[in-house]
């Protein structure tokens, strides 16, 4: 691969970032999750946790890129809210596992319902076939960003 492609996937990856930030989570972000107390990185920790539960902090923090000492705040709060909760891990009782709890998995699907319905109004102007290949698309970028040893 030459090095231009890789300056061009590094544009493109940027881009994407900024662009979903901007069209989506900034907007929707207010318009649904106005009535709740929890900060941005509380939302990205409960949503991590919805798709893959159990996970250390470590693997959190890599996740949003948070240090650890931030996090352990964070994680703190959501435990004191109960959206979380801790466990040792029985492979190595020098980690703690962090699950999402019941009440916590209910806060999240009432959110993925409440972004789905915003998504629906966003998109509504776009063709089906145009929708389901940028999901495709969405789709071969996670696989592909999945296989990439770093």
């Amino acid at each position: 691969m030459s090095r231009e492609n890789t300056k061009q996937i590094h544009k493109l990856m940027f881009a994407f970032m900024g662009l979903f930030s901007e069209k989506f989570l900034q907007k929707f972000r207010h318009e649904i999750y106005c009535s709740s107390d929890l900060k941005k990185n509380h939302i990205k920790i409960l949503n991590i946790l919805y798709h893959e539960s159990p996970k250390t902090l470590t693997a959190i923090g890599k996740s949003l890129d948070i240090e650890k000492g931030s996090l352990t705040t964070l994680i703190d709060c959501l435990e004191e809210k109960e959206f979380i909760l801790r466990a040792m891990d029985p492979k190595d009782r020098r980690k703690n596992l962090i699950y999402l709890s019941p009440k916590g998995k209910a806060l999240v699907e009432e959110r993925i319902e409440a972004f789905a319905s915003k998504m629906e109004e966003a998109l509504a102007d776009f063709d089906t076939e145009e929708v389901e290949a940028f999901a495709d698309n969405l789709q071969q970028a996670v696989d592909f960003l999945k296989k990439v040893k770093v």
